[in-house]
């Protein structure tokens, strides 16, 4: 079996070494980018499984790299930032990232969410006791393709976004907090980041809503969390 790649992007090489001689004692493949041309350059040219993006970067910054990115890959993301700003870090959420990590960070935490984020993207293993494929109102979900349509219109969906909806639309009925949400997609708990759920999910919501001000699907409990209708 190959071992996976993963993309570092950071201005700062203590940084970018650090990050890489973690990731390769773990038995990864990594290559560094020293700024969000790199970045873009090296993604495209080399198609990652794992891109570790650091917000602040010259020429191009973090933002820009993984909004240009989602035009033509679903490759997870992870940001990388040294501000402890929720109003940042939800804004990279937004554009179609994965995960965050602040700055200082510890060695175990960020090898740990690597490793959480490559699971999440690779295709789930069929199990035939599992149901793989699920249609409703017009709503068609393949697990084992990972491929999802609206209408009969395909829609690219991150492999976030189609976790957290297979997450919903499998255990339709059933209300899911913030807090459970991080606990099923990431397998860890962090009170922060459960606050960017709403993020996904509004993402998530408009992607697959025929109108996102009043789902259909993904509905909002109030005061507790979400549930597929």
């Amino acid at each position: 079996m190959s071992k996976k790649l993963i993309l570092v992007a950071d201005d700062d090489m203590h940084i970018r070494r650090l990050i890489s001689e973690l990731l390769e004692n773990e038995g990864y493949e990594v290559i560094q980018a020293r700024d969000g041309r790199e970045a873009l350059e090296f993604a495209q040219q080399l198609q990652p499984d794992l891109i570790i993006l650091d917000i602040i970067m010259p020429n191009v910054d973090g933002m820009e790299v993984c909004k240009r990115l989602r035009n033509v890959t679903s490759v997870p993301i992870i940001f990388l930032t040294a501000k402890d700003d929720i109003t940042d870090l939800v804004s990279g959420l937004a554009i179609g990232g994965d995960d965050y990590i602040t700055k200082p960070f510890k060695g175990a935490e960020l090898v740990a969410r690597a490793k959480a984020a490559l699971r999440r993207s690779e295709a789930m293993r069929y199990r035939p006791e599992e149901e793989d494929y699920i249609s409703v109102e017009g709503l068609e979900i393949d697990r084992k393709r990972r491929e999802v349509a609206v209408d009969g219109n395909p829609v690219e969906l991150t492999p976030t976004e189609f976790d957290l909806l297979w997450l919903l639309v499998s255990n339709r009925g059933v209300v899911f907090t913030r807090k459970d949400i991080v606990k099923h997609l990431w397998g860890y708990d962090d009170p922060g980041f459960s606050r960017s759920i709403d993020t996904h999910v509004a993402r998530l919501r408009k992607k697959i809503e025929r109108d996102p001000s009043k789902p259909e699907f993904i509905r909002t409990v109030t005061g507790l969390g979400y549930k597929f209708f």
